[in-house]
Parts: C-alpha cells; sequence; structure tokens
C-alpha cells in the first residue's frame, strides 16, 4: 500500500505535530458508519480500536436563553421537547421509527455488488428523493428540533435542506450500526486516526507492506491495456491495483484518459465534487460557556454535537446566501468537543473544538486568499460567540481548512468530503463503479458506492471482487 502523506489514514487521521500535546483529528471527526462485519473480521479491536458512544448526541443553542439537548434518555429527550411543543414528543418517536427503517434498509446495501436504486420500495425512494425538510417536517414542528434533524441531511452538502435529494444524504448519515443502534455515532478514542491505525496494524499482521511519503504517480498498463502496476519512486508490478483516491485522480491524473470512451470521460468531467465545507479545529483554554445552559465545567451538552441553526429556513438562507455571495451570510455550524471524555487529546484543563462551518465553497467567486480563510474563520467563531460569549478568549490556537486546504492536504477534489455529492444521480448504479474499464484496476474510496463517511464499505466491496477475479 502506498500513500503519499507522512501518515496512513487520508483525512481520518490524528495529528499529534501540529500543536504540542494535542493530538487533533484534523479532518474526519465522529464514527458510526464503520461497517461492524470489518470491526470483527480484521479484529480491530485487538489491534488498538476503542470508540463510545457520542451522548448526548445533539444540543441546540437558542438566543432566547432556551435550548434542546437531545440523547439515549427518552425521559430527558420527552422533557425537552415537551417544553417546546408536547406534540412533538410522539412526532420525534414516529421520525426516528421512520428513518430507522430507511437507514437499515441503505445500510443492508451498503455491501452490494450491484448497487441499484430501485432495490427500495416506491414510498422509500420518494423519501431518499426528496428534501429533509420535507422528511422532517412532517413528522415534527418545533423549528428548533426541525433544525437539528435537518443538518444530517446538509453535511458536506452543497445544496439547502428544501432541495431534493437531501432526503437521502439525511439517511446516510442515519445508516450506522457500529454501536449496535441504528443510527447512532461515536467518538473513537484517541482520535479518527485511531481507526487507520488499526487497519494498518490488522493489514501488516496478514503480511501487507505499507509505505508513506509514498507517491503513486502512474497506472502501469501492460499491452492489453491491463492494470499490472504503479510507479511509486519505481515500478511496482502487481496482479491488480486497488485506488483509493478520487475517481478524477485515478483516471485522469495516474491514468490515460486517452483510452477510456467517451462516456466514461464525460461522467468524470460532469461529476459534481464542489465541496461546501470548512473545517475550523481550535485549541481552547476553557470550555464554552453557554448562555442558555452556563458554565465553564464539562456539563452533558458540551459532549454533544453543538448546532447553530435555529430554524430550517436559517439553514436554506445560509445556503442561498453562498450560492449569491461565495459564503454564507449566517453559516450552518455544527461542533464537537471530544476533550470532556477523552482528556487524553489535550494539555489538562484544555480543549479541542471541533467546528465543521458549511456553506464555504470551493470555487467561490475571487478564489480562496489566506485573508479570506480567516475572515470566514472570524465569522464562524463570531456567530458562535453569540452563544458562548467567553469563546473568543478562550482560543489559544486556531487551524482553518477551507475547501482548497482539504483538496492539497488529503486529495479531496474540489474540497468534497464525500470524493463527489451523495445525492441522487451519483449514487447506486450512477455512482462509480467498483470494477473499472480499465481490466485490474478498481475503486476503493468514497467515489464509489456507498460513498463517504469512514465505512470501510467501498474497500470491502473492491477486496471482494478482487477476490472474485483472481480465482476465476
Amino acid at each position: 500500500m502506498f500513500e503519499r502523506a507522512p501518515a496512513i489514514g487520508g483525512a481520518a487521521v490524528s495529528d499529534r505535530d501540529l500543536w504540542p500535546g494535542y493530538t487533533l483529528s484534523t479532518a474526519s471527526y465522529v464514527c458510526s458508519l464503520l461497517d461492524p462485519w470489518l470491526v470483527e473480521e480484521l479484529d480491530l479491536h485487538a489491534h488498538g480500536l476503542e470508540y463510545y458512544r457520542k451522548d448526548p448526541y445533539a444540543f441546540t443553542p437558542l438566543l432566547d436563553g432556551r435550548s434542546l439537548l437531545l440523547g439515549s434518555d427518552a425521559a430527558a429527550n420527552a422533557r425537552e421537547i415537551a417544553a417546546f411543543d408536547s406534540r412533538d414528543v410522539a412526532g420525534l418517536e414516529a421520525y426516528v421509527g421512520r428513518t430507522d427503517r430507511l437507514g437499515r434498509a441503505l445500510f443492508d446495501s451498503f455491501s452490494d455488488d450491484d448497487p441499484r436504486f430501485d432495490r427500495f420500495d416506491a414510498e422509500s425512494q420518494a423519501l431518499l428523493r426528496g428534501s429533509a425538510a420535507d422528511l422532517v417536517e412532517r413528522y415534527v414542528s418545533t423549528p428548533a428540533l426541525q433544525a437539528e434533524l435537518v443538518n444530517d441531511g446538509l453535511i458536506g452538502t452543497y445544496l439547502g435542506p428544501r432541495d431534493p435529494g437531501t432526503g437521502y444524504v439525511l439517511a446516510h448519515h442515519l445508516a450506522g450500526r457500529l454501536l449496535g443502534t441504528q443510527g447512532s455515532w461515536a467518538y473513537v478514542r484517541g482520535g479518527m486516526g485511531s481507526v487507520s491505525q488499526a487497519l494498518a496494524a490488522s493489514a501488516r499482521s496478514y503480511g501487507a507492506e505499507l509505505f508513506c511519503d509514498a507517491a503513486v504517480t502512474r497506472v502501469i498498463r501492460d499491452d492489453a491495456g491491463r492494470a499490472c502496476g504503479v510507479e511509486a519512486g519505481g515500478t511496482v508490478s502487481a496482479r491488480a491495483v486497488v485506488s483509493n483516491a478520487h475517481p478524477k485522480t485515478t483516471f485522469l491524473e495516474l491514468g490515460e484518459p486517452a483510452a477510456l470512451d467517451a462516456a466514461f470521460c464525460a461522467k468524470l468531467e460532469g461529476w459534481k465534487s464542489v465541496g461546501p465545507s470548512l473545517k475550523i479545529n481550535l485549541a481552547l483554554g476553557e470550555l464554552p460557556d453557554f448562555t442558555c445552559r452556563p458554565g465553564k465545567n464539562p456539563q452533558p451538552h458540551h459532549r454533544a454535537t453543538i448546532h447553530v441553526a435555529p430554524t430550517v429556513d436559517y439553514l436554506q438562507k445560509a445556503y442561498e446566501s453562498a450560492r449569491r455571495s461565495g459564503e454564507s451570510d449566517e453559516p450552518l455550524i455544527e461542533c464537537f468537543l471530544q476533550t470532556p471524555t477523552d482528556p487524553s487529546l489535550a494539555p489538562p484543563g484544555k480543549h479541542i473544538l471541533s467546528i465543521f462551518a458549511q456553506y464555504f465553497p470551493y470555487d467561490r467567486a475571487g478564489g480562496w486568499t489566506p485573508a479570506k480563510r480567516e475572515s470566514a474563520a472570524d465569522k464562524v467563531v463570531a456567530s458562535l460567540a453569540r452563544y458562548a460569549p467567553n469563546l473568543p478568549g478562550a482560543i489559544e490556537r486556531r487551524q482553518v481548512l477551507a475547501p482548497p486546504d482539504l483538496e492539497s492536504k488529503f486529495g479531496l477534489i474540489g474540497g468534497h468530503i464525500f470524493h463527489g455529492e451523495l445525492l441522487p444521480g451519483q449514487i447506486y448504479e450512477d455512482r462509480f463503479a467498483t470494477r473499472t474499464p480499465v481490466p485490474g484496476l478498481y475503486l476503493c474510496g468514497s467515489g464509489a458506492h456507498p460513498g463517504g463517511c469512514v465505512s470501510g464499505f467501498p474497500g470491502k466491496r473492491a477486496a471482494t471482487a478482487v477476490l472474485r477475479d483472481l480465482a476465476r
């Protein structure tokens, strides 16, 4: 295995070198869709993988002094929701039942050798093709609850909550079974790089050879047009070549585009891969002190995903303003504080705030400059400070990764965290196939079914295909 970066893992890495004493989940930050079968089959726990449930799972502070905190305690959830609208207690239960069924159906399709969207019934197809807002609003009416639920339909996606297709993105984020509970999310102890390190250790135990700082520059093809090796500082022959890179990188940079047919080239050129996401990592001297739930001591809401998203309309406006001006006037923000439950990630008394913000698109007019990066980060921090006024003064270090940085650092073309939009037209049979037009060359990255979210499914499907083909 050849990795161009100094560390294995792509966007699932833990950086211990940026700030002394800190371990940063630089890009990906939480885990849910990782295939439990892979965890067991590759004995990843024995190789150091440890994860635990993110609970409570969602916290939305509001400027009027109220807030909404949801977790695994059904009675506590009912009290939180009833403070807004008691009818939404049953509404949320019905919503969870429906999205659990959708999530299970998606999960059961993620290993399919021949993924087909028409495997779903007509009602499910309609929900998945529809908008996240339509799905949520049919069950609950409290604006803050609607926005909290809708958020899963927007992550990594350059659309608003009322746009068709975001229903699929929402269901995709609720498909995970890693913790044995449908749709729940986990923190990985030691940061997300622990997933990659456990996979690497398991691979080495089976005899795999892994090389870092070893960029592949070309996929070699024999006279019959079959992939038969790579150039990575030298020539390496192989019976099969499996690429975890973005499809555009695989075929247009490492391959021979002239040898591909016109239809496949048109698919590559037309692939929607403009990322809207800004990642900010902050080292804090103290925890955020939220006006609606005061205190700098660790509290349940500090363990949850923190949302700045008071209404669905707020989120739709965030998208539409980015389309007009190049970035959101008032952005979608979700934040994670793993340090209250894993203090090993920071020096004593310190914390890491991981921020994921939209919409700050890769293709903004005038491009991205250092000043625009810092201005975007300032906007996000100022927005959070409306809810936690101590935050600006608590920041001791800051890392800002705009979409071009995600592209250059992790090979995410267009800064898109999923190797392209996870929307109808780019999912299931319309995503790139594991077996490619080049015999002997396979895709195992997020550009192949079922897409992104640190799942292992594209790799599992590629390994299965290679084994079957070599056995023929």
